[in-house]
């Protein structure tokens, strides 16, 4: 069996200026781009999840625009634009 492929993954608090160097290091190579928060029912505490990568498919693009677009009063907002690196 092949041995599990290790993640570089952070679960502390994070460095201040660690998520705006993230976010230019993944545009750079056209990664998406996830920030989410939680919280966690039982404690409170609140989360904060920057994830990375080849993540999402232009079908899973769609879903969430329109889940955005569909309701309106949950807040949602999409913000569009071009960028070049």
């Amino acid at each position: 069996m092949a041995a599990a492929k290790k993640r570089n993954m952070r679960r502390s608090p994070f460095p201040q200026g660690t998520i705006p160097d993230l976010v230019a290091s993944a545009l750079v190579r056209e990664d998406d781009i996830i920030i989410t928060g939680e919280t966690d029912p039982e404690t409170g505490r609140k989360i904060l999840h920057v994830i990375t990568g080849k993540l999402v498919t232009p079908c899973m693009l769609n879903k969430l625009k329109g889940q955005v677009e569909a309701y309106p009063e949950d807040g949602g907002a999409i913000v569009s634009g071009q960028w070049k690196c």
